[in-house]
């Protein structure tokens, strides 16, 4: 949304994460093939470790697909992790992350129109999307916690400030 708000091309990680789940590696296997009732069910630290696994296992393929195109784009979502980045020795001023705040996090996600359908058929929907939400949440500190341990910029979002916003303060 940021660099749409700036005119700029973008890949979007999240857009190729059903393709790379295709070839991916065994926690990206083992995750896309778990009910959401399942991978809800388990302990939030379990489900922060597997998403964090599986965006490891995904970042080559995200850099294959980088390769492979004539432009290059700004690089959107949450498979990059800022370990991953500093690896390839990213500099802090050609990367930021925007995370939510829990009050934003809990509220977007509950407007969102595809949230609730998909775990309607669960025992309690209320209960699982607490722990979707926790197990969000847990993660976004992770990735403040990791951007600032490798010199990167964290913004943290309450939604008040529009996409358009916040691309002109980058």
């Amino acid at each position: 949304m940021i660099a749409a708000a700036r005119g700029v091309a973008v890949y979007s990680c999240d857009a190729a994460f059903d393709r790379h789940t295709l070839t991916g590696g065994p926690t990206m296997r083992k995750v896309a093939t778990l009910a959401i009732g399942e991978r809800l069910a388990q302990p939030i630290e379990t489900q922060v470790d597997d998403v964090l696994a599986l965006y490891r296992e995904e970042f080559p393929q995200i850099l294959q697909d980088l390769a492979d195109r004539p432009d290059t784009p700004v690089v959107e979502g949450a498979a990059l992790l800022p370990e991953l980045l500093a690896a390839r020795r990213v500099p802090p001023e050609e990367a930021v992350w925007i995370v939510p705040s829990e009050e934003f996090q809990r509220a977007h996600y509950r407007r969102r129109e595809w949230a609730w359908p998909l775990l309607s058929g669960l025992d309690d929907p209320e209960a699982a999307f607490d722990r979707w939400m926790r197990r969000d949440i847990r993660f976004a500190e992770l990735v403040t916690e990791q951007a600032h341990d490798h010199g990167y910029r964290v913004i943290v979002t309450d939604g008040s400030v529009p996409a358009a916003g916040l691309a002109a303060s980058l």
